[in-house]
């Protein structure tokens, strides 16, 4: 592999353009109520930590949580033990795993090129606005991807630079085993999975020998094993949750479909149209580049371009197989990919000497100005109204004119950076405008407001037929999963003061069983689907149902946290 050349002159706009689009990861952390449901897990688990003092066994609700291992939760608790517990300070934690990706993206792209292609590949990710609201809500997957996209890095580095190989390769193995901590074996097999398949293709498989197998399958075991073997050894039911785990919850997903019948290549519109908007589109032009240019000289970079093709090949591939297809899946694509990216940029000169990678930037630069018509039409009246939409709408059309103008005048660096410069503006508009706004949308806050502030400490939650798992942390108490309507008859017959969160159906089918009850609050889910919005239809309802006002009568209630053992 080639050593990475010299900063290019271009190195210090693309730096300029990163140093303005990190800052937003950080920003009004504490703005938004949780979202649900992934990131509830991850703000709730960890205060229960500390507040329990368990380390060891995870809990959510009440009841144990191991259907993932435990760093994630670790990270938090520290950080809630370091700053205090909040929201807020469990985006801190997420953001800094963003920039962890970020960083793995330069350390990929600096090796594949030159310092500029690093730097480059950095923006092309930080500027996505899909990853910076990732990094905002979604703490395991992001971490996931940190860990992977840096043993990846690491890995590459390992085969560079001789001198340093046993230097990058313990390094690699650490990450590995801080992915299994984090998501389990995939942090493992899949990088395994790609070093052998590029060993193979390289005709390098003699490397083999050179990778550390042994003593980095040791340093693995070493970072992952003894929690689990802790949970094995404290709990009554720690060897069944390891066989939950590894079984159940890894060969169980892969096996038996958990989020409906998705296509086998559902992940193909996920990784050319996706996490990299508005870059991904510039993927497939690099796959049509790359082709054109299969027969000219040896590239000395031409090996590690294949060995990124190859670990997005196995990742999309290999989950393409599973039943279950969540776009997160394939997220730890997204630094090679964005490397690939800059890299095609940086040697067609942003299009000059590539006509696809021209088409493929002017359409980039049409589609700000198709995302601006949509935001004038869609988004500035009715139920979906944002905040600032008329300004985002007047800054994506004109980031698209200016940068056509460019284009066509063959400024191409500078139409690439007015296209990178409209979307960090995007992003903290999104961040500082749109997302506070749509607060207002949100039903758990306005509904656990209305628990607290009329109901007793007495009070007994529950939801029927509906998941809103940042309920749990909102109403400080466990919320009971009650199944169906009959459940729900026993339930308020059973409790004196009980609030239950169900839908119209079941509030219809409810109200003639159980005399007295009342609907206390009703909101809108917060679900939408484009679709949704460009017909103008509002997510149903939820209502939050109790014993109307004088109704009430002292009984018993559920446990109320902290959980005890």
């Amino acid at each position: 592999m080639s050593r990475p050349s010299p900063a290019g002159p271009r190195s210090t706009l693309f730096v300029l353009l990163l140093v303005a689009a990190l800052p937003v990861f950080f920003l009004a952390l504490g703005a938004n109520s949780i979202w649900d449901a992934n990131e509830a897990f991850y703000v709730e688990t960890p205060r229960q930590m500390v507040l329990t003092g368990d380390y060891v066994h995870p809990t959510f609700n009440a009841l144990e949580r191991f259907n993932k291992p435990v760093l994630s939760y670790w990270i938090v608790a520290g950080l809630y033990h370091a700053f205090g517990v909040s929201v807020e300070v469990e985006r801190w934690g997420i953001a800094i795993g963003a920039m962890a990706i970020v960083f793995a993206a330069f350390l990929i792209g600096r090796a594949l090129r030159s310092t500029a292609t690093g730097v480059l590949a950095a923006l092309l990710i930080a500027t996505a606005p899909r990853i910076v609201f990732f990094s905002r809500r979604i703490f395991i997957d992001v971490y996931i991807t940190a860990f992977m996209s840096l043993a990846l890095a690491c890995f590459v580095l390992a085969m560079r630079d001789e001198a340093r190989r046993r230097r990058y390769l313990t390094l690699m193995y650490v990450v590995i085993g801080l992915g299994v901590l984090t998501k389990g074996p995939m942090a493992v097999l899949l990088p395994g999975a790609v070093a052998l398949a590029w060993l193979a293709v390289e005709r390098r498989l003699g490397d083999l020998r050179r990778l550390m197998i042994v003593p980095g399958a040791l340093i693995v075991l070493a970072i992952a094993a003894p929690w689990w073997i802790a949970v094995g050894l404290t709990d009554p039911h720690g060897w069944q949750h390891l066989t939950e785990f590894f079984v159940g919850e890894n060969v169980g997903r892969f096996s038996s479909s958990m989020t409906g019948g998705r296509a086998p290549w559902f992940f193909l519109g996920v990784l050319f149209g996706d996490f990299l908007l508005p870059w991904a589109p510039l993927l497939a032009v690099v796959i049509v580049s790359a082709w054109r240019a299969r027969r000219q000289p040896a590239d000395p970079a031409r090996s590690l371009r294949r060995l990124l093709w190859i670990w997005i090949g196995v990742i999309v591939v290999g989950f393409s197989f599973s039943a279950s297809k969540e776009d997160l899946y394939i997220f730890p694509v997204v630094p090679a990919a964005a490397a690939l990216i800059a890299d095609a940029l940086i040697r067609a000169r942003f299009g000059l000497d590539d006509r696809a990678i021209r088409i493929g930037l002017n359409v980039i630069a049409a589609g700000f100005a198709a995302a601006g018509v949509f935001v004038l039409v869609y988004l500035t009246s009715g139920y979906y109204r944002i905040a600032a939409a008329h300004t985002i709408a007047v800054l994506l059309i004109l980031t698209s004119v200016t940068a056509l103008a460019f284009f066509l005048r063959r400024a191409a660096v500078a139409g690439f950076a007015v296209l990178a410069a409209g979307a960090i503006l995007l992003n903290y508009f999104f961040v500082l405008r749109v997302l506070p706004d749509i607060e207002r949308l949100k039903p758990v806050p306005a509904l656990a407001g209305t628990i607290r502030t009329q109901g007793s400490p007495k009070r007994s939650v529950g939801w029927v037929n509906v998941a809103l798992p940042s309920l749990v942390y909102y109403v400080d108490t466990a919320v009971t999963a009650l199944d169906g309507t009959r459940h729900a008859v026993e339930y308020f017959r059973m409790y004196g003061e009980p609030w239950v969160i169900m839908g119209e159906p079941e509030w219809v089918e409810l109200q003639s069983k159980v005399p007295g009850l009342c609907v206390r609050d009703r909101r809108r889910l917060f679900d939408t689907r484009i679709a949704d919005v460009i017909r103008g239809i509002p997510p149903p309802e939820v209502l939050l149902v109790a014993k109307c006002k004088g109704a009430e009568k002292s009984g018993p209630s559920t446990a109320s946290f902290p959980p005890r053992r």
